[in-house]
């Protein structure tokens, strides 16, 4: 029986043009090339997490690694609306998102995917020190975060 999350992977898998498989009807686990991505349906909550692991955190030099996440947290301007976090252990960073499956639609979805894959992959690389602060604000192909304030934005 289809529900909204099974319609949305469906969707998702006509896109990809690929067959993906639901585990226990509520989640699914797919790679695209370096990242492995967990969809996960949270009924109770009516919301679709999606996770991604993004790199491991370095031996040395942690301070500015943590504060760079911190950073790119900042009115969520560095993450599209996306949480960066830890592991309990502290081992990896992933990304992190659970949008309202009232929000999500049969075509909205497969772009939400890509764009947090966009944005795991950014992070990726900025966490291996492959990416400068700000990479994705000036790449012609990635689109600017939605979510930085406006300059001349009223205090009240």
């Amino acid at each position: 029986m289809e529900n909204a999350f099974t319609g949305l992977i469906q969707a998702l898998s006509a896109q990809l043009q690929t067959k993906l498989e639901i585990k226990d009807n509520s989640r699914i686990h797919v790679n695209f090339d370096d990242i492995a991505l967990l969809m996960e349906h949270l009924p109770d909550a009516e919301q679709v997490l999606l996770v991604a692991a993004v790199a491991e955190v370095p031996a040395t030099g942690r301070e500015g690694f943590y504060r760079a996440l911190l950073q790119g947290q900042y009115v969520f301007a560095g993450t599209r609306g996306a949480t960066l976090a830890l592991d309990d252990n502290e081992r990896f960073v992933c990304l992190q998102m659970a949008p309202s499956l009232r929000a999500l639609t049969k075509e909205n979805f497969p772009m939400l995917v890509e764009n947090f894959l966009n944005m795991a992959e950014y992070w990726r690389k900025r966490c291996l020190g492959e990416a400068e602060p700000g990479e994705e604000q000036g790449s012609a192909d990635a689109p600017a975060p939605e979510s930085v304030p406006e300059a001349g934005m009223l205090r009240i």
